[in-house]
């Protein structure tokens, strides 16, 4: 039998797990995007995931695995056994780098932010979206003064470019470039700011996450300071 903190551990898990991206709504060329499962800000593999008259399933071996814990076959079904609690000391060894409290507090949101607007660039909505893409913008501008760690640097690229990538997309979209040819890089365009949410959430950046902007600052150095290099973005004439 599950104990009470692993019963609590794998339902927050599976709710967060059918919160959205388990959902298939679209059968286009954007429904890959809607069938992503993620546990804890990590991708499961697309092999792991199925797809059936609407409902995603989840292999339970793979999930079991990314929430850290073991699950036996006994024949009728699956055991899942969570590890023991660790000591509040283990708590002092957290690896991955910290975020200081007033950037987190500076771009608390951008990334569902973000992911609002890609819902609306996806059901190809005409409603002008230039100034909600300059309103992320300026906020993220403005936290640049509060850049002080290599995980406010590393989320703040990767917030940028999740945000830039979905606006390119919009207007390639918004003169009539096919589906397939606007929607370029839009899969990682939404790992990027889903990996930023979930790192801000639990105010620890790990590395090896599948966003290519942290594997591009993981394997060149963090860059020492941070640049408002990229202008306002406006609606097309």
């Amino acid at each position: 039998m599950l104990h009470q903190r692993s019963l609590v551990a794998i339902t927050c898990a599976f709710l967060t797990v059918c919160s959205g991206e388990l959902r298939s709504q679209n059968k286009d060329s954007s429904a890959s995007l809607h069938t992503r499962v993620y546990v804890d800000g990590k991708l499961l593999p697309s092999g792991k995931v199925l797809v059936k008259d609407g409902v995603s399933y989840v292999e339970i071996a793979a999930f079991a695995e990314a929430l850290g814990v073991s699950a036996q076959s006994n024949g009728n079904g699956y055991l899942v056994t969570t590890p023991p609690p660790k000591a509040d000391c283990d708590h002092q060894g957290v690896e991955g780098q910290r975020f200081s409290e007033p950037f987190r507090a500076d771009v608390a949101g951008v990334a569902d932010e973000i992911e609002s607007l890609r819902a609306v660039v996806l059901k190809k909505e005409k409603v002008p979206l230039g100034p909600r893409f300059d309103a992320i913008d300026r906020k993220l501008n403005l936290s640049t003064p509060h850049v002080q760690t290599d995980a406010d640097m590393a989320v703040y690229y990767a917030l940028s470019y999740a945000n830039n990538s979905l606006a390119i997309s919009y207007y390639k979209q918004s003169r009539g470039i096919p589906g397939d040819e606007a929607q370029k890089d839009q899969l990682d365009s939404m790992i990027c700011s889903m990996e930023s949410k979930f790192a801000l959430m639990k105010g620890v950046l790990m590395s090896g996450g599948s966003c290519s902007v942290f594997k591009r600052m993981e394997s060149q150095g963090v860059p020492k300071q941070v640049e408002a290099t990229h202008p306002p973005v406006s609606d097309p004439q």
